[in-house]
């Protein structure tokens, strides 16, 4: 349970760390949703706007925990705010199937969230494997803005991971299903 608690506070500083990226960034974030590209990480592959920068792990600052893997984020911000994926690896304590993660975490982020609204729930089939999409709203904190969030949970062994989406609730349409779609292509090899 604390290596999920863990998990879920290494997402909250990345889409910190994307808040900070503010300061560098444009007016207004563009997506060319009609078109994603295939990233190959080794262990999985994920298609993303090709207009999106890549951050590897050696360009984390210090703060972003060791179990992101990478992240993706808007070259410009939208409203303030860099919308962004990131793809966080934790080892399990014990094999556990794709759902009961998701409904852990699900749970943990219901809990420790500061506003946490659920806006939509729904299982699927991730290449053979039973798994869950969640999205939600929430702050990380009573300060912070409100976060739209949409994560994919998935699970190898014992390794879990867990993709999340971050962006503003005023986010166009089209950039929210760009997101989505971003979240959703994740595959395990």
């Amino acid at each position: 349970m604390k290596n999920i608690i863990k998990k879920t506070l290494a997402v909250l500083i990345l889409i910190m760390f994307t808040v900070i990226l503010n300061a560098c960034g444009g007016e207004s974030a563009d997506s060319g949703a009609s078109g994603l590209t295939l990233y190959e990480g080794g262990e999985f592959t994920i298609s993303i706007d090709p207009s999106w920068k890549i951050i590897n792990k050696s360009d984390f600052y210090a703060e972003i925990p060791q179990e992101t893997i990478v992240a993706f984020t808007t070259p410009e911000s939208y409203d303030g705010f860099f919308i962004n994926v990131n793809i966080v690896k934790e080892n399990l304590q014990q094999e556990i199937s794709a759902v009961d993660y998701a409904r852990a975490n699900i749970n943990l982020s219901s809990q420790n969230l500061t506003d946490y609204e659920k806006v939509q729930e729904a299982k699927i089939d991730l290449g053979g494997m039973p798994t869950m999409v969640h999205i939600f709203q929430a702050r990380l904190n009573p300060t912070e803005k409100l976060i739209r969030f949409v994560q994919l949970y998935a699970v190898r062994g014992t390794n879990g991971y867990i993709i999340t989406g971050g962006m503003l609730p005023s986010t166009p349409k089209e950039l929210r299903d760009t997101v989505g779609a971003v979240v959703t292509s994740f595959k395990l090899r």
